[in-house]
Order: C-alpha cells, then structure tokens, then sequence
C-alpha cells in the first residue's frame, strides 16, 4: 500500500514537474487527461487531491489556443473529483484569476466548478465570504458571452437566495461592482435585473433588502421610459415577480400595477403592439392566484384578452389563449371566467370555430388552454355543470373534433388532443360522450395505434379513469380493468402459428 502511494505521489510530482516546461506542457497536459480516462474513480480522487493544481491553472496564462483548451479540460477534470468546497478553498485565487481571463472557455469552466461548489447552504456562506471572487463572478454577469453571463447569474442568484449571501451582496464593495455592471449597457442592466426579481421571488425580506438598497428602483423608474423596447422588457420581469404574494403587495403599493394596466387606455399603436404581450401575461400570473379580485378590479385587463381571441395577430392571439388557461386552471379561477357572462362563451365558440385555421403552433396552445378549462380541480358538482355547459358552447358535438386532434399523426397536436379527452374522463357527462362515440374504447384499447411515451401514459390514464365509471357495459369494464393490469407500456407478443403442409 505504501508503495502504491509513494507512486502516486511520484507520478504527481514528475507531472507538476514536466508543466514547468513550456515545450513540454502540452503533451503533460494530454497525459495527465489520459491518465484520469484510463484509472477508476477512487483513484481518481486519490489522484486529484495529491496534483497540485495550481500549476495547471498557470498553464492558462498563455495565447496557445490549445493548451488553453488542454488546461481547461484538466482542471475540470481533477476539481470535479475534489470533495465539495475544496477548489474554491485550495484555489480560490486561480479561479478568481480565470474568471478575468480573456478567454470565455476558461470563464466557463471556473463558473462550472464553482457551481458545482454551491449545493448547500454553508457552501454558499464559504464562497460568500470570498468577497474579491464574488465581485469577479458579478463582473461575469457584464460578459459578452451568453453562457458565461448566464452561468454568473445562476451563482449571484444562489448567493442572494440565503440569507448571509444577500447581506455580503448588499456591502459597499460588491453594491459598486454591481452599479459598475448595470451601467455597461441596457441589455447587462436587464440580466442584472432579472437575478434581482428571482432573489425577490424566493422571500419578502430578500426582496426588501434589495429595494432598502436601491437596486429595484431603476427598474421600477423604467415602467415610465420613453424606451417601449426596455419597457417591455421589465414588465416581462415584473410578471414574475408580481406571481407572488409579497411581490404583489410590494408592486401594488407603488403604484406600478395601476401604471402597467394604464397602458391599455394609451391609443398609441407603436406602444400598444410593443407592450401589450406582456401586460397580458402580467395579468394573467396575477389573476392565477386572485382571479376574482383580479378580474373585478381590472376588467379591461380581461376584455382586452377575450377581445384579443377575435385578432389574426397570432402573438397575441397565443399569449391570450394562454392568459385564459392558466386563470381557468383551477375552480376559483372558472368561477371568476363565469362571472363575465357571455364574454367567456363567446371566447370558447372563437377558439373552436378558428382551430381549423390556426397555425400548429397556436393550435396547440388553444387546445391546451381547453385542456385546462375542462380539467376539473377536485370533485365539484357545480363546476362540473359549469364545465359541461362551457363544453357543448363549442358545439353540438365537440367530440368529433377533438377525437380527431387525439388521432392526429403529428405527435404534440394528439398529444394535446389527448389532454382534453384525459379532462373530460373525469367528468360523469364526459364519460357519456366516450361511450357515444363509435371506435372509441377500441381506440383507447389498441396499443398498435400509439408510439410516442407520453401519448401512451395519457391514454393509460384516461383507461384508468374510466375503468372504474359506472357509465359502460360489464363486457366494457372487464376490458379496460384488463388493460389497467397491464401498464401503459404493455407490448401484446406476436405468436406466429406453423400450419403442417404449408409451404
């Protein structure tokens, strides 16, 4: 066993060794790669923990693409068999150092590392306390590669979802950093501020520490920016954060939700093209979780989006389908539709009238939007009732077209076909219309007819549903019951019969 580590150690030492060399760095480099493919993963991280790291991430200080490339491999490599916390303790600096490399694979690779290193909340405690790195990653944020920004928001945002990591973001030297960030350009500005609308989401006292330090007013000024662009942009970010209770009343009491809804009586066009997706999505979010509230209180809100069903503007003609969807989700939320008359029924006849003509895209989002108006949230006799009369407003026979979609051959149409038949199994009346319909229980049943994993778990469903309705036949019952038995992935063996004499 000594002389096992006595090599390993040697082994680590010629390699460290060999790096110093210029010339030979990238062939040591490659051999240090081949050598972690080739050994099993204890040895691995025996290995790791004995290579001294350091001067690999000295391999990086050079213009040699593909020593670069090498170096960052290695130090993927040996860091991910490191035990967690311990790169960003033994190398805090080289990686604070990598982060400001020119090269955007090297950002990368030190982004991913330490997130790695931030599964936990004392983890998230250690990397926060690393002030000068912190900024580094802050400063990431600014970067003009995508996914380097994008890796930089995700950590600040774990940092900023604890408790400790707000209260280190919030000191004086990562606030300048950050206001050194935010002034790079509008479109940095705007990263910025969505990681601060995300740490808003998680509490209320997260979301006051960053008003209490000024970092949400500038996005609440822009509500009243000439520029309809970033206009758009932050009522895009203040729709997830008004999704919360805390964010709701916080919005609410400064006044922005009564600014957003304003821009619905403004007649200038340029505004209202620009703008108006995402009002009606901020709507929407709001009016999921207080829909009665919501909808007595803005009631243009919704006449836009029921007006806006009529429109052969296909953007927000979706983005409205989808706004009615998710208000009618749940029971409160169908009540509260309900409460609008004949705007409601109105709606549901325009979306089964125009289906034919909608592009497959808009097709999809209408008939998930059925979905979700016919899908019952727990047993209620009167919302089932509701339900049913929403159901035949689509017309005498809306089965015969939705049974059509279930069998449609392009897979995310049958798909969503099949998610409004799975709504209407929960229903008694629903039920009835299954067991109208010729071919249909022989449809559910023929497991030939199906290939695509998610259609055959929805199908499986609906047959598990029904098997236990009073609606069908003995005969019926035994043969859903029987498919029940064998899953929804059940594969009939073909049995090929040899007949004597046959050629």
């Amino acid at each position: 066993m000594t002389v096992k580590m006595a090599t390993r150690e040697d082994w680590c030492s010629n390699q460290i060794s060999k790096l110093q060399v210029e010339d030979q760095r990238i062939s040591t480099l490659n051999e240090i790669k081949d050598h972690f493919a080739a050994i099993p993963q204890d040895e691995a991280i025996r290995t790791a923990n004995n290579l001294e790291l350091s001067q690999v991430f000295d391999c990086l200080n050079n213009s040699n693409t593909e020593q670069i490339e090498l170096a960052c491999e290695v130090l993927s490599l040996c860091m991910t068999n490191l035990s967690l916390g311990d790169s960003t303790n033994r190398y805090g600096t080289p990686l604070e150092r990598a982060l400001n490399h020119p090269y955007s694979s090297v950002k990368v690779m030190a982004l991913k590392e330490i997130q790695r290193n931030i599964t936990d909340e004392n983890l998230i405690i250690d990397l926060s306390k690393r002030h000068t790195l912190v900024n580094s990653i802050i400063r990431c944020i600014g970067d003009g590669d995508l996914d380097v920004a994008k890796r930089a928001s995700t950590v600040i945002f774990s940092i900023g979802a604890t408790t400790y990591g707000i209260q280190q973001l919030l000191l004086i030297n990562c606030l300048k950093t950050i206001h050194e960030v935010m002034a790079i350009s509008e479109v940095v500005r705007l990263r910025i501020n969505e990681v601060f609308i995300n740490i808003s989401k998680t509490s209320e006292s997260s979301m006051q520490a960053l008003q209490s330090a000024g970092l949400l007013s500038q996005m609440l000024q822009d509500i009243d920016n000439n520029d309809l662009l970033l206009k758009m942009n932050i009522i895009e970010l203040l729709s997830q954060l008004v999704i919360t209770k805390h964010g709701y009343v916080f919005l609410e009491s400064q006044g922005i939700i009564k600014k957003i809804f304003s821009h619905f009586e403004n007649e200038d066009p340029l505004s209202s093209m620009i703008c108006e997706p995402g009002i009606i999505k901020f709507f929407g979010h709001m009016a999921y979780w207080k829909p009665s509230e919501m909808i007595s209180k803005y009631p243009l809100a919704l006449n836009k989006v029921f007006y806006n069903i009529q429109l052969d503007d296909l953007t927000l003609v979706g983005i409205s389908l989808d706004t009615i969807g998710h208000i009618g989700e749940k029971n409160e939320g169908k009540y509260a539709l309900e409460s609008t008359g004949d705007k409601i029924l109105v709606a549901l006849k325009t979306i089964s009238e125009k289906l034919a003509s909608y592009p497959t895209e808009i097709r999809i989002r209408a008939l998930n939007c059925l979905e979700n108006l016919l899908r019952i949230d727990g047993f209620d006799s009167k919302v089932t009732n509701l339900i049913k009369k929403w159901y035949y407003t689509m017309g005498d026979n809306p089965m015969e077209w939705i049974y059509k979609f279930a069998q449609n051959p392009f897979s995310e149409l049958r798909l969503a076909g099949l998610g409004i038949l799975s709504a209407m199994s929960s229903h008694h009346w629903g039920q009835e219309c299954f067991r109208n319909t010729p071919g249909f229980i022989e449809f559910l049943l023929d497991r030939r007819n199906e290939t695509i994993k998610e259609c055959k778990e929805v199908k499986y469903d609906i047959v598990k549903t029904l098997s236990t309705s009073s609606v069908f036949d003995h005969s019926t019952q035994l043969r859903l019951q029987a498919f029940v038995k064998e899953g929804p992935f059940y594969v009939q063996a073909v049995t090929e019969v040899a007949i004597e004499g046959e050629d």
